[in-house]
């Protein structure tokens, strides 16, 4: 109890780290609700892993000389968020093209680009002659390390990201659900589409430098599963979703601050507890409501 009274004070030492990760995990299952209800829940595997090697990329990039921005440390954040952003949201196109021309098995294209995704992050940070060891820590998320401007830099645009999903949740439903009526009604399917891939492409890439790939794969798809078995509308759904994902986060977090273990693995198991208690509690409900 008494490190649980200190995670909540003001002057905790990792506070940036603690706010960080919750507001991660409030963030991220916004995005994934469209996986799960498209049935894209492998899009919530292979995406984390594109955006890991749109990271490494651009730190190698920034190895051989290439600046896109100036500043030091804080211009190769800069360059990797831009090279997440941008290997994420063309995975996007590229697996949302094929879906459309192709038909087939969409699962072994989901596949064949984690399997591509993954050797590629290897091989970018092997051809990088400097920074491997930094680029290995962001790679892994670094949470931890958080610095307050990037903390506040973080916060900033997952919060634009939160907003933009709740006031256009409409839209973004009707374009994944019924594309014809999407036209009926006068909306743009591409610019509405090509939005949406923008917000999840930003969530990822800030979240796999922030926690990693393989936390927000968790966070993706676990939460919006837990809260499927419960909500009754887009909007609950939304809510329950977020929520399940901030308390794992923050349930994570207090594990690792208590018995000074990985964070990562502790939001995954906090995750995983929370799914088996809504499924036996979905499952023991019926039986009680009926005797």
């Amino acid at each position: 109890m008494s490190q649980l009274l200190a995670m909540l004070r003001p002057d905790f030492l990792l506070h940036h780290a603690l706010y960080g990760g919750v507001v991660v995990g409030f963030v991220c299952p916004l995005v994934g609700v469209y996986f799960v209800l498209r049935r894209l829940v492998f899009w919530g595997v292979a995406l984390p892993q594109v955006s890991a090697a749109g990271v490494a990329f651009a730190f190698m990039l920034q190895g051989f000389g290439f600046a896109l921005f100036t500043g030091g440390e804080v211009a190769e954040k800069h360059l990797a968020i831009v090279g997440a952003v941008v290997f994420t949201v063309s995975a996007i196109l590229l697996l949302t093209y094929l879906e459309q021309r192709s038909g087939g098995l969409s699962e072994g294209r989901v596949g064949t680009l984690y399997a591509l995704a993954a050797a590629a992050s290897i091989l970018f940070v092997a051809w990088n002659a400097q920074g491997e060891t930094e680029m290995l820590s962001l790679l892994k998320g670094e949470i931890i390390t958080i610095s307050e401007s990037d903390f506040h830099a973080m916060l900033d645009i997952l919060l634009a990201v939160c907003l933009a999903m709740f006031l256009f949740q409409r839209e973004f439903l009707l374009v994944s659900y019924d594309r014809d009526m999407a036209v009926t009604l006068g909306r743009s399917v591409v610019f509405w589409d090509g939005l949406l891939y923008l917000l999840i492409g930003v969530t990822i890439s800030l979240g796999v430098m922030t926690v990693g790939p393989l936390v927000i794969f968790g966070l993706l798809v676990v939460p919006p599963m837990i809260a499927l078995s419960w909500a009754r509308g887009m909007q609950s759904l939304s809510v329950m979703a977020s929520a399940a994902g901030g308390l794992s986060a923050f349930a994570g977090f207090y594990l690792s601050y208590r018995f000074d273990l990985p964070l990562g693995p502790l939001i995954i198991a906090a995750l995983a507890v929370l799914f088996g208690l809504s499924s036996l509690a979905r499952a023991f409900l019926p039986q009680r409501t009926h005797s």
